[in-house]
């Protein structure tokens, strides 16, 4: 393989580094987005009906209040944020499954085409001794 090859098939490879982490920084970025979407909604409409219940139960009772919001802020923690982190853990797992599987390929695709530069690098030197064959003087 000459260099021209080699440089020629690195500048492919780059060029699908760049183009997979491009891909992933836009799906994170979207993500992340979504996420954010997701919990202020969430979270303001938890601090909304919050609000009302402190409003109620500050006026007839003080100490239980206390009590009552640690537990609605840990049970709203558990029911809204750890889904979300448990879901993007899973999502990031996949993602990291698809890159190993595309190193995979990767690694097939680079094998395959060594055996085909390869091939024709014979072929090369097939044509270069049919060529001499053929300009070889008849006498000979």
């Amino acid at each position: 393989m000459n260099e021209t090859d080699k440089k020629a098939i690195e500048e492919l490879l780059d060029k699908q580094v760049e183009r997979l982490e491009k891909r992933m920084d836009i799906r994170f970025k979207e993500q992340g987005e979504q996420l954010e979407k997701r919990m202020d909604i969430r979270f303001k409409e938890q601090g909304e009906q919050l609000e009302k219940r402190m409003d109620i139960r500050f006026k007839e009772q003080g100490e239980q209040l206390e009590k009552r919001m640690i537990h609605i802020f840990s049970e709203g923690f558990e029911q809204v944020v750890l889904p979300h982190i448990a879901e993007l853990s899973d999502k990031i797992s996949l993602l990291e499954n698809k890159v190993d599987d595309l190193s995979f390929r990767m690694g097939n695709v680079e094998r395959k085409v060594n055996a085909i530069i390869e091939r024709q690098d014979r072929q090369g030197e097939e044509i270069k001794g049919i060529k001499k064959f053929i300009q070889m003087p008849e006498g000979a």
